[in-house]
């Protein structure tokens, strides 16, 4: 298409703009933009000053002035860097230093540069007025409040004042310094009066407001950060406070609004906790958890958000991850009520009543008025069948709080556990079937089960409304091992209610307890698509898929929940374990690479998956390592000195894994694992007569449990009872089908030469299982001793179809190739 010139008329007005807006630029001197500057700064419009000034400079580079002007105006507006360079250039100019060290000094400050603003200062000009001199005090003492050195600052305040008693910087910082020692009143005073002589203090009054939020002033606090936020020209933490004293106040949308802008804000954690904290008011947990997640990465150490993270994961039900947070802030502030009554709620959250006991009773010892305190041992007294200590509890939770009916429930339930009569309730239908339930709910847990029928046949009759008692009724059949009965009751409650997830997830056991994978898929998929971050319901999920023998489905549930939940404990332990039991120990690496060391540090399950790993792949020294500090913080527990054991037998140390086997069954005689152990390290330290008595002992004393069939398979197998190692082996196949056990039936098959069923079998294992790298080996290995070259070159090639890099493969195929076909060979030998 050819190109058309424009028209005269375009040309011309065309010509016209630009001459117009080049006589704009034109017409204006560097003069003249520092006037237009210095009337914005009049008005507080510094980014508008910012514009003039940059344009004065860009036509006067060496104008003095505007130089000047320039600095003062990027440190209102928060540019510290800006403010400190153009400073630094006014002084090489000819302002003189003295005039200039305030500003520079701020600009420094405002960095966060307390050491660089110390040696600016440490002489003090002896041309300053004595408002300049006291300002440099107090700024000096400001930068020692960074470093941490209360007492020396305190001292440059007080210098400060001496000079100029009004010095608005000394009485912040004084005012900073009583905080500190507990003096707020005093502190308040000090801001209020130098926020009367100086009404645009944004530091003033943001100080005050902090004060006043501290003491739970929140309406005087969200009118202090008003001030700050007005007479400050740049986004600062400010707003996120006045946020925080407006969620206190129950202004969330208002809250919201504040927050939005502070994106912007290079330090994210305060703001990421109070935006927490605005989605936690409107019992979003999710989203909160998110932004406390995002609070804690920035800031590990900042407890206010540990502790909502954690009852927010509490709330979740989620009590592994909150006991996390709550150890974390017991071993800061070990006497702490809040951190005691968390981590007790967390550890009764594991149904770990025993360890809830000890934090609740020393949050109750510091103060036994606690109600909270008092409700929480009370239940965890009930939960432990510790029916008198839950009465003593109850009874003056019950005097203390008279009007709660949360009170009364857990007085009446003691009661009830106790044997004792209820109290006279009032004739309100309320009382009167809370009472019933309780009645129904004792004669269940002392297992009356009739008698719990009869009271539950009552309520239907009378509260026909409640699904709590047929709720009950199907678990007094759960109880009894009428699942039928129980189905038909779930589903009756599921019928009235569908979106009941008590009943989706009880009615899925049941399924998954008659193998019914397609009805577990059925009842729980709604609940997925509703609770993408739900633990209970992704298993579920997982154990249809498996059940299914759609291993890879089941690993992508999995890891779409760790997408969406990264500390879903049970979830991450459980797809490293699948990668383990598929021979994929680099993939449950991986898994468990996703987590920092800290949190598999102090994970038990973490340590153990990971040193587990490492034994699969033959590391020893780093499954030793980890093995080592799981039993340094589990000393109590047998497993760890079993797996320590495991890994010491690894190394050939027969001395120290004998030390930690012994220790393992010290702590727990009957620990399975332990004698599982003992009967691995007498074989292979060639004690056969005692591992011969210990493979006997251990099937006497547990029968046919699927470890003891492999573990005597094992032994049988090591020791060439290869028609016994079949029989075990086969059995405990049968219970687990595992790549590992599935190559020790190969091999007990194998050594009965009996090598047509032995490839027979492992052809049929890689039929179900083609991605098994191990059984492809050995079936490699097996093709190798029977001198089939051509065979074992083809296994060898499907194991590099999976994973191109594995060297022996490589290795093999090379020389087993070189004549056949050399140049393949040399290829793989290349590579």
């Amino acid at each position: 298409m050819p190109h058309r010139r424009p028209s005269t008329s375009l040309r011309i007005i065309a010509l016209a703009s630009l001459l117009a807006l080049g006589g704009c630029g034109k017409d204006l001197s560097p003069d003249d933009y520092i006037r237009k500057a210095a009337g914005h700064i009049d008005q507080k419009a510094f980014n508008a000053a910012s514009i003039e000034l940059n344009n004065a400079l860009q036509q006067a580079p060496q104008n003095l002035e505007a130089r000047w002007l320039m600095a003062q105006v990027a440190l209102e507006l928060g540019d510290g860097d800006k403010a400190e360079r153009d400073a630094r250039r006014a002084i090489e100019l000819g302002i003189a230093r003295t005039e200039v060290l305030p500003v520079l000094a701020r600009a420094l400050l405002l960095q966060q540069d307390p050491a660089r603003l110390l040696t600016e200062t440490s002489i003090l000009p002896q041309d300053a007025s004595p408002e300049v001199q006291a300002t440099l005090l107090a700024l000096r003492g400001k930068a020692l409040l960074l470093q941490g050195e209360t007492e020396k600052a305190d001292e440059q305040f007080a210098r400060a004042q001496e000079i100029d008693i009004g010095n608005v910087d000394a009485s912040i910082g004084a005012a900073f310094v009583l905080a500190t020692r507990g003096r707020l009143d005093d502190a308040k005073a000090s801001l209020r009066a130098a926020v009367e002589r100086h009404p645009d203090s944004a530091d003033a009054w943001a100080l005050l407001g902090d004060l006043e939020l501290e003491q739970g002033n929140y309406e005087a606090a969200e009118a202090a950060y008003d001030k700050a936020v007005a007479n400050r020209a740049y986004l600062t933490l400010d707003r996120a406070k006045r946020a925080h004293a407006k969620l206190l106040q129950n202004k969330v949308e208002e809250a919201f609004a504040d927050l939005a802008p502070l994106s912007k804000v290079a330090r994210t954690s305060y703001v990421a906790y109070v935006r927490g904290l605005a989605h936690f008011q409107q019992q979003k947990l999710v989203e909160a958890a998110n932004e406390f997640e995002v609070s804690l990465n920035d800031d590990p150490n900042f407890i206010p958000n540990r502790y909502f993270l954690a009852t927010t994961r509490l709330l979740l039900n989620q009590p592994e991850q909150a006991l996390v947070h709550a150890d974390f802030i017991r071993s800061r502030a070990p006497q702490s009520r809040s951190a005691n009554i968390l981590v007790g709620a967390a550890q009764a959250g594991r149904s770990d009543f025993a360890l809830a006991k000890a934090p609740l009773e020393a949050a109750l010892k510091a103060n036994p008025d606690d109600t909270l305190a008092l409700q929480m041992v009370a239940w965890t007294a009930l939960q432990e069948g510790d029916a008198p200590r839950a009465l003593l509890h109850a009874e003056r939770l019950a005097r203390l709080a008279p009007d709660s009916r949360e009170s009364l429930n857990l007085l009446m339930l003691a009661q009830l556990m106790a044997g004792q009569q209820l109290p006279e309730l009032g004739a309100d239908s309320e009382d009167a079937y809370r009472t019933s339930f309780l009645l129904a709910l004792q004669s269940f847990r002392d297992q009356r089960y009739d008698e719990a029928r009869t009271r539950i046949a009552a309520l239907r009759a009378s509260h026909s409304d409640q699904l709590g008692p047929l709720g009950l009724s199907a678990a007094i059949d759960l109880a009894t091992g009428q699942w039928e009965s129980a189905r038909g009751i779930l589903e009756q409650v599921l019928q009235r209610d569908p979106a009941n997830a008590s009943a989706r997830i009880n009615l899925a056991r049941l399924a998954l307890n008659d193998r019914d994978f397609a009805r577990i898929d059925t009842l729980i998929r709604p609940l997925a698509d509703q609770r993408p971050n739900d633990e209970v319901v992704a298993l579920l999920l997982v154990a249809a898929a498996h059940g299914q023998d759609k291993q890879a489905e089941a690993n992508r549930i999995l890891e779409r929940l760790l997408q969406q939940n990264p500390r879903a404990i049970t979830a991450r332990s459980l797809l490293a374990r699948r990668h383990l039991n598929a021979g994929t120990p680099d993939k449950a690496l991986a898994v468990l690479g996703e987590l920092s060391p800290k949190q598999i540090e102090t994970t038990p399950i973490f340590l153990e998956l990971q040193g587990t790993a490492y034994l699969a792949k033959g590391d020893a020294e780093a499954a030793r390592t980890a093995f080592m500090h799981l039993s340094r913080i589990a000393p109590d527990a047998a497993y760890a000195r079993v797996l320590l054991a495991e890994a010491l037998l690894q190394q050939r140390d027969f001395r120290g894994a004998q030390r930690e086997l012994a220790e393992a069954l010290r702590l727990n005689p009957r620990h399975l694992p332990a004698r599982i152990a003992e009967l691995r390290f007498l074989t292979q330290s060639t004690q056969l007569e005692k591992a011969a008595g210990a493979a006997s002992k251990l099937a006497a004393d547990f029968g046919e449990l699927p470890e003891v069939l492999a573990a005597t398979g094992w032994h049988a197998l090591v020791t060439s009872d290869f028609a016994k190692a079949e029989d075990l082996l086969g059995k405990a196949l049968e219970h687990s089908p595992r790549s590992e056990l599935a190559q020790q039936f190969a091999r007990s098959l194998w050594g009965q030469k009996k090598h047509d069923d032995a490839f027979q079998f492992m052809k049929r294992w890689l039929t179900d299982h083609p991605d098994d790298t191990g059984m492809l080996l050995h079936l490699a290995g097996a093709h190798l001793e029977l001198d089939q070259t051509t065979e074992a070159i083809s296994a060898y090639r499907k194991v590099l179809e999976r994973h191109p890099d594995h060297v022996p493969s490589l290795n093999n195929v090379a020389w087993l190739s070189r004549k056949s076909a050399p140049d393949d060979a040399l290829r793989s030998a290349r590579r």
